[in-house]
């Protein structure tokens, strides 16, 4: 065998199997450190106006505001929606054009 396919003699390999339910499995997989406290929240209210923006294809933040289902963590309204949209778009993750907020898409990237 050539010198490509042999493991060097210093290279180390480990095999697991972990085997249970799904929920034991992931529970094993997860990160045992939690997020601060209070973050989980923000996270979920985050992925809540990104979705609904993609539901949308696009708004103002009047619309999005206004189609934001109610089970956001925080109180949603459209100065609330537009400061996020404003942090969204600097992590690159929506777009505005004029005063119409759009999901980052494929022709944007």
């Amino acid at each position: 065998m050539s010198d490509e396919t042999e493991p060097a003699a210093d290279d180390v390999t480990v095999s697991m199997e972990i085997t249970g339910t799904y929920d034991d499995v992931l529970s094993r997989l997860s990160p045992t450190e939690e997020r601060r406290q209070g973050v989980e929240p923000l996270l979920q209210d985050v992925e809540v106006v990104l979705e609904t923006l993609e539901r949308m294809g696009e708004g103002t933040r009047s619309a999005v505001a206004n189609n934001l289902p109610t089970e956001t963590a925080a109180e949603l309204d459209a100065e609330a929606v537009v400061e996020l949209l404003h942090v969204l778009k600097r992590y690159d993750l929506v777009v505005l054009e004029g005063n119409t907020w759009k999901p980052k898409g494929g022709d944007e990237l």
